[in-house]
């Protein structure tokens, strides 16, 4: 299912949807089994303009680090050297944290407690949190000095400092810095060529992209190097993908046993109600399982969806935080429309209307020194604005499925009944 004629829609919707919500740069992929069946990019590194995004450009993924920090830690099961039920404390003999109740429960927690969530760990630390830089030893050592917030496995609190500390076992378990280990044993074999988790490199690639509030923020290290330090692109995420999707094979090469990759995804059943497994968070869109990792700071919002079953996965990525998440809105109204698709029996949509073709576009109310922008985009084969379905009442006016009233007339188009101006492209 190649989609041609709905991948091309998107390509002339996602430059207006930028438009809309202000957005410097945006890359998408989008993966089939063992095939990246769409991947682009949009946009610029930073306000400036003077890198374009391309699908290699890199870019913080925050917090969807988890996910392949967990990774790493199956690849470090699969090699013998650990078990998900050792005690963190087995390998990390410093690690100890406090309790309002003066017990001592810093040889209870396991390493599957701390990527499921489920150790009682804070959030953040003293040192190296996502308001103070620490280096990654002194951000580990500040973790001795917080309180558990409740006793481990009683129940779930989502924490970077627990997958911190599992990315700092690994340096120990393998006596090597963790962006090295990742490295060679995550993206060499996975040929992620632009992908790190060194904040050193990331910080002096002058092609990497800049994340943004209002405006472009200065490159910062990022002390939680397993929780939210990776840096990659949308290509390189595509072949993690496609190891998912193909039980742990990539380009031929076994990286990982099906058996583990799928434990890191069956530690409860899947249902409507998400709950976070080993590194990820699963769940059913469409009745389908979807395993995924969202990530936001530091300027950048970032996606990751598979679907085993369905064969699928996509990766979003942001260069700003200014914007209500629309990497995310994307893929998951791509997977909608596909499903809608296969269920209809059609490989494909229709092209858009060639009536409705005229609309297309970004238009714009100004008021009080500022402007409202709305967009007026293509979407499997209909005509949607403001994230809704345009349904066509007669020549040039259309109701939402909230029964807003849209009128287009010449270069005007009419939302509610105020009047937007047409941008000239």
């Amino acid at each position: 299912m190649q989609c041609p004629n709905y991948f091309e829609q998107l390509k002339t919707a996602i430059p207006l949807l930028m438009d809309e919500h202000n957005l410097p740069g945006l890359s998408i992929a989008f993966v089939r089994n063992e095939e990246i069946i769409f991947s682009d990019a949009y946009g610029y590194c930073d306000l400036t303009k003077g890198s374009p995004i391309t699908p290699n450009t890199q870019f913080s993924v925050q917090s969807i680090s988890k996910t392949y920090t967990a990774f790493g830690f199956m690849l470090a099961i699969q090699d013998g050297k650990v078990s998900l039920d050792d005690a963190l404390k087995k390998h990390v003999p410093a690690f100890a944290v406090k309790s309002k109740d003066g017990q001592d429960y810093s040889s209870e927690i396991t390493f599957r407690h701390l990527l499921k969530h489920r150790s009682g760990l804070a959030h953040e630390a003293p040192v190296g949190n996502n308001f103070v830089y620490g280096a990654f030893d002194e951000h580990i050592s500040s973790i001795n000095n917080t309180y558990l917030r409740f006793k481990p496995d009683e129940q779930y609190s989502y924490s970077n400092l627990g997958i911190d500390l599992v990315a700092y076992a690994l340096e120990k378990i393998y006596d090597m810095p963790f962006d090295e280990y990742m490295k060679e044993k995550v993206f060499i074999p996975l040929e992620m060529t632009s992908s790190t988790f060194s904040q050193s490199e990331f910080l002096v690639h002058m092609d990497s992209a800049f994340g943004h509030d209002k405006t472009s923020l200065p490159k910062h290290p990022i002390s939680m190097l397993g929780a939210g330090g990776m840096y990659s692109c949308v290509n390189d995420m595509a072949h993690f993908v496609t190891c998912f999707l193909n039980q742990g094979e990539y380009n031929g090469r076994k990286i990982m046993n099906n058996e583990i990759l799928r434990s890191m995804y069956n530690e409860y059943p899947i249902s409507d109600s998400w709950t976070y497994h080993l590194g990820m968070e699963i769940g059913l869109w469409k009745k389908r399982p979807l395993l995924n990792h969202n990530g936001g700071g530091f300027g950048f919002y970032a996606t990751q969806d598979i679907l085993p079953e369905s064969g699928l996965g996509a990766v979003s990525l942001t260069n700003s935080v200014n914007h209500p998440n629309i990497q995310l809105s994307m893929v998951r109204n791509t997977w909608t429309d596909i499903f809608e698709m296969q269920d209809l029996g059609l490989e494909d949509c229709k092209p858009l209307n060639e009536a409705d073709v005229q609309y297309v576009g970004i238009y714009e109310a100004a008021y009080n020194g500022g402007s409202w922008k709305l967009a007026v985009y293509p979407r499997n084969g209909k005509l949607y604005c403001n994230n809704q379905e345009l349904i066509g009442h007669e020549p040039g006016v259309f109701f939402t499925q909230a029964n807003d009233c849209i009128q287009f007339e010449n270069d005007k188009m009419t939302y509610n009944y105020i009047s937007l101006k047409k941008q000239k492209n």
